[in-house]
């Protein structure tokens, strides 16, 4: 299946394993996985040419994981993917908070890949303090 739509681009973070090569390639199912881990990655106005790129996941760092939060929450990360993903269909966010006591929230994202009609999943770590890797 031609699935050239999707893109090739660098992949993220970006890597120089060889000089004469240039930087690592990402394309279709994983350059997606690696734009929306951008996407919810970049504050608002972080991106000088593209300064409407962006989410406001960095105003939820020091909230507390009540009911309300996690619904503010899931509207801004529905908001991100739908304005800057349009490759997908967002199908469902969910939360993992095993590990919410030691500052990580487990943000899991399922999807579905527009032109191909496969579905997708990803877990985003969302850091609850600013011990972020």
């Amino acid at each position: 299946m031609d699935n050239s739509f999707l893109g090739r681009g660098w992949s993220f973070p970006p890597k120089f394993t060889n000089p004469d090569a240039g930087p690592e390639m990402a394309e279709d199912e994983e350059l997606v996985k690696q734009a929306i881990t951008v996407a919810l990655n970049t504050l608002k106005g972080e991106r000088p040419y593209w300064s409407e790129l962006g989410s406001g996941l960095s105003n939820f760092v020091f909230e507390d994981a009540s009911e309300s939060a996690l619904v503010t929450l899931k509207q801004e990360i529905s908001a991100v993917l739908l304005n800057y993903e349009p490759r997908i269909i967002l199908e469902d966010i969910s939360f993992d908070m095993s590990d919410v006591y030691e500052g990580a929230l487990l943000i899991e994202l399922t999807y579905m890949i527009r032109k191909t009609n496969s579905r997708s999943n990803m877990v985003f770590p969302f850091y609850l303090a600013e011990q972020s890797v």
